[in-house]
């Protein structure tokens, strides 16, 4: 999988919403050669990005995902999985009742 330009996202937000790097600065309460050093950087703590998301009013975290690969199950797959439920949720009620069975001795 290729790297995800994630500063550059913030570099694209903050030009067109005219946030400078110093105002970025203030809005995290750091000093500018801390975004600065940001910058330099090719990734970015989750935390760091979720604030920034927050000031920039714009979801990083969901264009993130979108560039994501991601497959449905498919339908056997999917079939499966809901058969397996099945068997737990059974197993779980007669465990439960094995339990008053024992309980209740």
């Amino acid at each position: 999988m290729e790297q995800l330009a994630i500063i550059a996202m913030v570099r694209r937000e903050m030009n067109r919403k005219n946030i400078s790097g110093a105002g970025l600065a203030r809005a995290l309460k750091v000093n500018p050669s801390s975004v600065m050093g940001m910058f330099g950087r090719s990734t970015l703590q989750v935390q760091r990005l979720a604030e920034i998301s927050e000031f920039l009013n714009y979801n990083f975290f969901s264009e993130i995902a979108r560039k994501l690969p991601c497959t449905e199950p498919d339908n056997s797959e999917l079939a499966w999985l809901q058969n397996r439920i099945k068997e737990l949720e059974l197993e779980v009620g007669i465990l439960r009742q094995t339990i008053r069975d024992l309980a209740g001795r």
